[in-house]
C-alpha cells in the first residue's frame, strides 16, 4: 500500500528510492538543488535547504490543524 502523500526531503531521485514512492498519490520534493531529478517526478517541488523549509512547512501545517 502506497502513502497518500510522500515527502521526499533531500532526496536526489535515485532509481532505488523512486521505485518505492511511485504509487503515492502526491509526491512533494524538497531539495536545495533545483536540478535534482526528483523534481521530474514530484507533483510539487520546493527548492531550499531542509533546515529552512521544514520549520516553515511545519508551522504552516500546524496552522491548518
Amino acid at each position: 500500500m502506497s502513502p497518500e502523500v510522500y515527502f521526499a526531503i533531500a532526496i536526489s531521485g535515485s532509481s532505488q528510492h523512486v521505485s518505492g514512492m511511485i504509487g503515492s498519490r502526491k509526491i512533494i520534493a524538497i531539495n536545495k538543488n533545483r536540478d535534482a531529478p526528483i523534481f521530474d517526478i514530484a507533483d510539487y517541488g520546493i527548492v531550499g535547504g531542509l533546515e529552512d523549509v521544514l520549520p516553515a512547512l511545519s508551522a504552516q501545517l500546524e496552522e491548518l490543524s
